[in-house]
């Protein structure tokens, strides 16, 4: 099953791209929203390889996940893949600049089950499949908006 989303952001892809791949931003992000974060390592790279293992709630129960960045080219791409019991999860966010100070971002979700009872929670999730893109559409929309906010309001070099 895949969402995907294509905003345009009043910011430079340099701008853009150092903001989506704030890992340290983005795990306290995560932890106000109820999640654990663990780091692959303690100092791990800013690039490939870079990993977290997280505890996240999902219908009234915590589940693991494996988060691992795979593809990494500055400031074009970055892609993650995440395995949670039998899903396999893949997170894509390109960026392409329309200009020196605007950036068109495409995020794409993939989520592949592996197993039957993943299977069977997908094909549940179907049925709400317009809600949930409304609802990674109005998410995404929001983040790219504070992007571009946080530009306007920055230091000009």
């Amino acid at each position: 099953m895949k969402f995907s989303t294509r905003q345009d952001i009043e910011a430079p892809a340099e701008f853009v791209f150092e903001h989506i791949t704030d890992f340290d931003g983005l795990e306290r992000q995560a932890m106000r929203r109820g999640i654990d974060v663990k780091r692959k390592a303690a100092t791990q790279p800013r690039d490939v390889g870079a990993g977290w293992t997280l505890k996240v709630p999902f219908r009234g129960k915590l589940r693991d996940l494996f988060a691992e960045i795979v593809e990494f080219d500055a400031p074009n791409i970055i892609v993650a893949t995440a395995v949670s019991g039998g899903l396999n999860m893949e997170l894509k966010t390109e960026l392409v600049p329309l200009s020196p100070q605007r950036t068109r971002v495409t995020f794409g979700y993939d989520v592949r089950p592996k197993t039957l009872s993943a299977r069977i929670l997908v094909q549940s999730v179907k049925f709400a499949k317009a809600t949930l893109q409304k609802r990674f559409e109005k998410r995404i929309q929001s983040y790219c908006e504070h992007l571009s906010e946080q530009y306007q309001g920055a230091p000009k070099r």
